[in-house]
């Protein structure tokens, strides 16, 4: 699935530490309870999330939740593995590591608690995340941005090459 090992090796470290992190957050925190980090900006709260993004579809019923969004989970990360293994720009295949990786930490919590660690709170943003969400933003973002500016160089270079 995926063919370079730097690019394993970022996934599994990515991984690990989303799931130590969870980890320490569970044993650490109470549902609920706070931990001000920073006071009025940075913030440790313990949330269970049993949907995915932003608690989409967390109103499924559980006998139907979990293995609907695993199923989902399972086939997105084969499909996009095998994409971002195929491409040859390094740091699109980097991005898409981070994704991969944020995919799988999440899988493997809801997989094995029924719903995903949420735990770090941002005074400016109203939802709770953890490093899994974070690996999946930043990854997105960076191939949002990479598509962005090849469509860019691919219409200013087919501009170029029509008729005077």
């Amino acid at each position: 699935m995926i063919a370079n090992r730097g690019l394993a090796v970022l996934i599994v470290a990515l991984v690990a530490a989303d799931w130590l992190t969870k980890l320490w957050i569970t044993n650490s925190l109470a549902i609920n309870e706070t931990w001000a980090l920073i006071d009025g900006w940075l913030y440790f709260v313990h949330r269970q999330n049993t949907g995915v993004a932003f608690s989409l579809f967390a109103d499924l019923p559980q006998a139907w939740r979990v293995p609907f969004l695993s199923g989902v989970g399972v086939v997105g990360i084969l499909l996009f593995g095998r994409i971002v293994g195929s491409t040859p720009d390094r740091v699109t295949r980097i991005a898409g590591a981070a994704i991969i990786a944020g995919a799988v930490g999440n899988l493997g919590d809801r997989l094995l608690n029924g719903g995903v660690t949420d735990f770090v709170l941002l005074a400016f943003f109203p939802f709770v995340f953890n490093l899994a969400d974070a690996a999946i933003t930043l990854g997105g973002s960076v191939l949002a941005m990479r598509l962005a500016v090849a469509g860019e160089a691919r219409r200013s270079g087919a501009a170029g090459t029509g008729p005077a």
